[in-house]
């Protein structure tokens, strides 16, 4: 039971890290969230996505992915 329950939780980490790399081709929480700010920006791309990195190169990863969660999130809810 513990067992599966172990091998369960390395399967979603597993799950959540290719499903970062796939979508953003980043597995850096940092800079998948400058990808995620650069696509959302009405700048270019390649241009948000610089001046994201700088933004976001103090934060710490933690901070970095709780910014991501919360980018999701608000794109989940602007969609309904």
């Amino acid at each position: 039971m513990l067992r599966n329950l172990v091998v369960f939780a390395l399967f979603l980490f597993g799950a959540f890290f290719a499903g970062t790399y796939l979508a953003y081709g980043q597995i850096d929480p940092c800079r998948a969230l400058a990808v995620e700010q650069a696509r959302r920006s009405p700048m270019p791309t390649g241009m948000a996505e610089v001046w994201a990195r700088i933004a976001n190169s103090g934060e710490s990863r933690p901070a970095c992915t709780r910014d991501l969660i919360d980018s999701w999130r608000e794109r989940l809810l602007a969609q309904r």
